[in-house]
């Protein structure tokens, strides 16, 4: 196959861009499916297809590469990624710091910036390995050579994440973050897939809809990633992160609710391979109102408290053996508890009003034990979450072995 001369297309029309983009995007899509599960093994094809996309993109959009690990000659696949530059923490949010975002950081090392999954999936598997991807054109749950869904749970999309190596792994809540809190500040909020295929704030148009890809009660589920309209991209422009709003939840790793005690694992670290993210590891740490991060269980760390109005607290009096749930601009502090930055920085408390964040949701459980006394954040929404999915939108009333239909996972790159 031929890879598709391109030069780069940036300053011209938004749409001529939207058009390229995806024009050398789909060669890429179908090479995939060309090559089955032969993979890439060609350095300089691999390359060609990286240096192209850059140059068409004005380095905004990238390919990554993963590999198998066969011994040997192993079998690389691509993923289609957004460049994410560093930032302080104070670019983000008045009054943060001058320290860098969180997302930027992981063990002892300062990153300039990451790759976020353009696309969230789908997956291959390959010398036994399965592997999530990034790329447009498929349902994002399936294995794109088979057509198999893939149901992930908490531990399986940290491990399909982390097996293509490169500094692969399943997007991290700090990361997610780092991209939603852009989007408040740019005053943009992304549209998508949250109502039957169209965003429930669209006409009832052709133009509005994404390619259908999973049908749910005689009615449009999942739909192709990149299609529908350019609002769909978290900036709203060819070369942003697709689908934040709906579609699925998906899973973003490193932070959840223990019995109501809120748990991270600091900075970036929950995107390294060697990261331990099973339940009564050392990584995961609790919140004080200070901002610092201390062993679960210390004394006076943040929880979350289920009242009328989901509470952030340093007590938990009330539990709920169901989803407690509003939208996420409303959550408020106990009387007398300050609501750190490094809370607002992790999308835990919000920033402004529930308009400012979309009027997208928060679902909590709070369980002191049993089933569902530890969960894990999943976010965005999904194909029927209507005006309550969006980049804000956090559901933490899933356990860490919950699987479903609606639920997913994204690439990224450190």
């Amino acid at each position: 196959m031929t890879i598709p001369n391109v030069e780069c297309v940036l300053g011209r029309h938004v749409m001529e861009q939207w058009a390229a983009a995806k024009g050398f995007e789909a060669a890429l899509t179908e090479r995939v499916k060309q090559l089955g599960e032969s993979g890439f093994t060609s350095a300089d094809e691999m390359a060609e297809w990286t240096g192209k996309m850059l140059l068409l993109s004005g380095g905004k959009n990238s390919i990554k590469w993963t590999n198998d690990g066969t011994d040997g000659t192993p079998l690389y696949w691509p993923s289609v990624v957004v460049w994410r530059p560093a930032h302080k923490a104070s670019y983000y949010l008045e009054g943060a710091g001058d320290n860098f975002h969180p997302a930027f950081k992981a063990g002892t090392k300062m990153y300039p910036g990451y790759w976020a999954g353009k696309y969230a999936g789908p997956y291959v598997t390959s010398n036994d390995k399965t592997l999530l991807l990034s790329l447009p054109n498929f349902d994002g749950k399936v294995n794109a050579l088979t057509g198999a869904q893939v149901d992930t749970d908490y531990d399986t999309s940290v491990t399909y994440g982390t097996a293509g190596g490169n500094g692969s792994h399943s997007i991290t809540n700090a990361e997610w973050m780092e991209i939603a809190l852009d989007c408040y500040n740019s005053g943009f909020q992304p549209k998508g897939n949250n109502y039957y295929g169209k965003d429930s704030s669209d006409p009832e148009a052709p133009e509005y809809y994404g390619v259908p890809s999973y049908w749910y009660t005689s009615k449009i589920g999942r739909v192709l990633n990149g299609s529908g309209p350019l609002s769909w991209f978290h900036d709203g422009s060819p070369w942003g992160v697709w689908g934040m709003n709906g579609n699925f939840h998906e899973i973003t790793t490193g932070f959840r609710q223990k019995a109501g005690e809120i748990q991270v694992i600091a900075n970036n670290d929950a995107a390294l391979s060697d990261c331990d993210h099973s339940d009564a590891t050392g990584p995961w740490k609790a919140i004080l109102q200070d901002g610092g991060l201390v062993a679960p269980g210390a004394e006076g760390t943040l929880k979350y408290d289920a009242l009328s109005a989901i509470t952030i607290s340093t007590s938990v009096t009330t539990r709920t053996t169901a989803s407690k749930y509003h939208a996420f601009g409303t959550v408020v502090a106990a009387d007398g508890v300050t609501i750190p930055k490094i809370a607002q920085l992790l999308g835990i408390a919000p920033i402004g009003t529930a308009a400012q964040h979309g009027s997208d949701y928060i679902y909590i459980r709070n369980d002191a034990e049993g089933t569902y006394s530890e969960t894990m954040a999943r976010r965005g929404g999904l194909w029927i979450s209507n005006t309550q999915s969006g980049v804000f939108y956090l559901n933490l009333g899933y356990n860490r072995s919950s699987t479903d239909h609606g639920h997913g996972s994204r690439l990224a790159f450190l």
